[in-house]
Formats: C-alpha cells, structure tokens, sequence
C-alpha cells in the first residue's frame, strides 16, 4: 500500500504549472513508521510550490549505492551520529548555514551535531528536526504508593532502588537476553559522567593519531561509567540474563517494576498493553549536584542536501518548508520528540514533561552509542559485561576494538 502512495505522490500537483517546468526532487528518509505521514508533507509543500514535485525513498540502504553510483537523493534525513559525519567531513553534504532555519536552531542541537566535525571548519552540513529524548520511565503509582520522590541525585537513585528492593519489589526491569536494550542504562550513566563530546573528540580516530601520545582511554576515563552501569544492573531481577524487549514491556505494563531503562519507543507498546499505566520520565542523575543532571537525546532526525544536486534552489525551498516552526512541531508532537528550536512549545505529553525543563535549557547529550563507529559491536559488550560484570575486560575490549578501527583509517 505505501508504494501506492508514493506512486500517488509522484503525479504533479494540480496547478497552473506547465509539465516541463516542474522540478522533481528526491527525499530519501529510512523510518518506516514516517512514510505516512511524510507524505502528507509532501503533498502539503507541491500545492503551495507547483512548480516542485517530491518522491519519497524510504528505504535508507538506497544512499550509499546512489552517492557510488554520483546520484544520490536530493535531500537525506539521517539520525546524526558518527557515520553521518564521516559523509560531512568528505564534503558530500551542502552548506546550510545561509538558510533561515540555520538561526532558529537550538544552539545546543547545532553544537551537538558540529562536534563530529565540520566541512572546511565552518559549514553547517545538517539541520535538526527531532530530538529524540530518553530517561528512566518509571511507575508513578509505585512511587507514590512506596513514598519515593522521583531521585535528584545519584545517592537519591540508589535509594530508592533500595526502598523498592526492600518492598519486594524489582527496582530496575532488565531485559540482558537482547544486548541493544543496555545502550539506555549504559549511555544515561556514561552522558551523566563525562562530557561525551570532547571525550571521543580526543580519541585516536587514525593510524596517525595512534601514533601520537594519546593521554584518553575508556580504561582510564569510563572506569566510574562501568562501576555506575554495574550498580544499575545489581537492581534488575535475576533472571534479566533471560528476558528481552518484549518481556520487559510486558512485565513493567503489569506494574512488576518500578524502573523501566528504555526509550520513548517503548510508551506506546506499554499504554498499549496497559491503558490505565501511569508513567513518567525522569533524566537519570549521575552526580550529587541536580544541576548537573541532563537528559540523554538522539538527533533522531536531521535534513541534508546533497553538495552535487543540480536542484539546489528546489531542495533548499523543500527543506526550509520542513523547517518551518509549525511543521517542525507538530512533528514531534506527534512522535513524542522535542522541537529542536529556539522558543519552541512546550510539550504536553506528561509521560515525557520530566524531560521537557531540561531540553528547553539545552541541558542534553547526545547518546554514547551515537560516537562508536559501526564496526565496533559495543551491544556486544554491553552483554558481556552485564553477564560477567568485568569492569576493567570490558574496558580493555573497547579500547583495542576502537584502535582496531583506528588502524585502518589513513
């Protein structure tokens, strides 16, 4: 059926333009659960610009092959994360920062996603759409029922994991059995304690860098991030070794945990098994100053257009339409997000909200696993780890897997 919109989509709005005149660009975008609503995007922006027609690929694996093949869509949404950047050092993506939205942009967002690295030292190669946020979803009515105020300091957190451990009841619902759930646990506690951002900055990323004096490790600065994790996992049920995403949704929507360590993702499968749950997120804390404390994010969305688009003024009109403040928003709204702009209204998602003060100050990270490379399993790790609880293997592991990549980079 989604092909059939998209073919739908493919035919020129009705206005007075000619067939000849109109200028068709691509949109390459690889979340599923969008296509939809895209659409009505699209269909939006050709009645208002006629003369511009839009096809949307949605499925991402088609980038790489078109940018090989030098026809690469018009205008690419990624999440932005290390492999994104790699394309924005190498120049593939367009400069940005003279398009109108470049100012209305959360400062914040900007910074987060110029830290990979910026074409030149001064382009602006991406614009954010969403932010995805994530924090500790957690069981109002337990909370209240067991007089726990939701914890402001990392010794707040341990306990009320005690509190809840001694009612009988689990603290943190673990869900080891598929290892890419312990990103959430791993990254709130790894954010919460180093700056991530300048931390893999220093990192060797080449040969050459290896063979310069390197004073940064995992094995010297994620020591506190691993012990953190650990005592996280110390309040998961015993048998979290066995139980994946799906138990762990099924079971905390049964009010079987207190804690939940997942992604906004997670809240409509929970209310949909539960109508009646009563959540709430929380950044977790990691310090004993609540000023420290930020909110985990993903730039879960972020528009680019292609450097070698012969379409330049037709993808910069579709992309400042998507920028709009009003589109923008009621995107995230829509998707449980956060607007990544100046000014932006606030949220009334309450199972969100705890996020919201945090986000509106620009007091957010991005998420660690977004750093790694994708040839390092670090969900693997993760595991093993959790199973084994080697602080100092898993450590050793990252960094020979991370100067590993290192090596093979000129």
């Amino acid at each position: 059926m989604a092909g059939v919109g998209i073919a739908a989509l493919a035919l020129p709005a009705c206005s007075p333009a000619k067939a000849d005149s109109i200028t068709t660009i691509r949109l390459q975008q690889g979340k599923p659960e969008v296509v939809d609503y895209f659409n009505g995007l699209i269909k939006d922006f050709e009645a208002k610009n006629p003369d511009i027609r839009v096809v949307q690929d949605f499925n991402g694996g088609n980038w790489v092959p078109g940018l090989i093949r030098d026809n690469p869509a018009d205008v690419v949404t990624n999440a932005y994360s290390v492999t994104t950047a790699d394309f924005t050092k190498k120049g593939i993506f367009a400069d940005l920062s003279d398009l109108p939205a470049a100012a209305n942009a959360d400062p914040k967002a900007l910074e987060l996603i110029n830290s990979f690295g910026r074409y030149k030292g001064s382009e602006l190669s991406a614009l954010p759409f969403s932010l995805a946020a994530a924090g500790v979803i957690y069981n109002k009515d337990l909370f209240a029922k067991h007089s726990v105020n939701v914890p402001t300091t990392w010794s707040e957190f341990l306990a009320a994991c005690k509190t809840f451990t001694a009612a009988g009841l689990t603290p943190v619902y673990g869900t080891f059995k598929d290892s890419w759930t312990l990103g959430q646990p791993f990254g709130y506690v790894a954010g919460g304690t180093e700056d991530l951002a300048d931390f893999f900055s220093r990192m060797p990323m080449t040969a050459q860098d290896l063979k310069n004096s390197q004073d940064v490790s995992f094995s010297t600065d994620f020591k506190s991030v691993a012990d953190k994790f650990l005592e996280i996992l110390g309040f998961t049920q015993k048998d979290a070794g066995s139980r994946g995403y799906t138990d762990g949704n099924a079971a905390f929507a049964k009010g079987e945990a207190a804690m939940y360590m997942q992604g906004p993702w997670a809240l409509s499968e929970l209310t949909t098994i539960n109508p009646a749950l009563n959540v709430g997120t929380f950044a977790l804390p990691a310090s004993e100053d609540p000023a420290q404390t930020q909110a985990q994010v993903t730039l879960d969305m972020t528009f680019s257009i292609a450097r070698s688009t012969p379409r330049m003024d037709a993808a910069k009109r579709f992309v400042s339409y998507l920028m709009d403040p009003s589109v923008v928003n009621a995107y995230n709204k829509k998707f449980s997000a956060f607007s990544p702009l100046k000014g932006a209204e606030k949220t009334t998602n309450p199972q969100i909200a705890g996020l919201a003060p945090l986000i509106a100050e620009g007091k957010y990270y991005l998420n660690v696993t977004n750093y790694f490379p994708p040839a390092i399993t670090y969900n693997n790790y993760f595991q093993t780890l959790a199973l084994n609880r080697n602080a100092d293997a898993f450590l050793t592991t990252l960094d020979d897997a991370w100067h590993r990549v290192a090596a093979r980079n000129a």
